[in-house]
């Protein structure tokens, strides 16, 4: 199975802050871990230094881009639409990071509490 892994993740990880989950390590080593458009911004805007844009390169080069097509797009909409029902007040960047997860079978891996709310839905 795919694995999504969310910035949420990415960064505490590029900062030296938190070790990756074992889950994480498991599905790089076999070719299945994957970033996302959304995911990689998110990244990408929060390097600091040139340390981390390593590590993120690397990171982007083992983890493939999962993409953003027409359907993802329809599913963020969808998706977006049903939180907004639900009550639910979340970041559009979730809302399109959940989506791209659920649009190509991925299981996200994440420690953010909208994701959690929103893979729930």
């Amino acid at each position: 199975m795919k694995v999504l892994v969310d910035s949420s993740v990415w960064i505490p990880f590029l900062r030296g802050q938190a070790p990756l989950p074992p889950e994480v390590s498991l599905a790089m080593a076999e070719g299945r871990s994957h970033l996302c458009p959304v995911v990689w911004v998110e990244i990408f805007r929060g390097i600091r230094g040139r340390r981390e844009e390593r590590i993120a390169a690397e990171l982007a080069a083992l983890s493939p881009s999962l993409p953003m097509d027409a359907s993802s797009w329809e599913e963020g909409a969808r998706l977006g639409r049903a939180a907004a029902q639900a009550g639910l007040n979340c970041p559009l960047a979730d809302v399109l990071i959940a989506a791209c997860a659920r649009r190509h079978k991925a299981k996200l891996v994440h420690d953010d509490k909208h994701l959690k709310s929103l893979m729930e839905l």
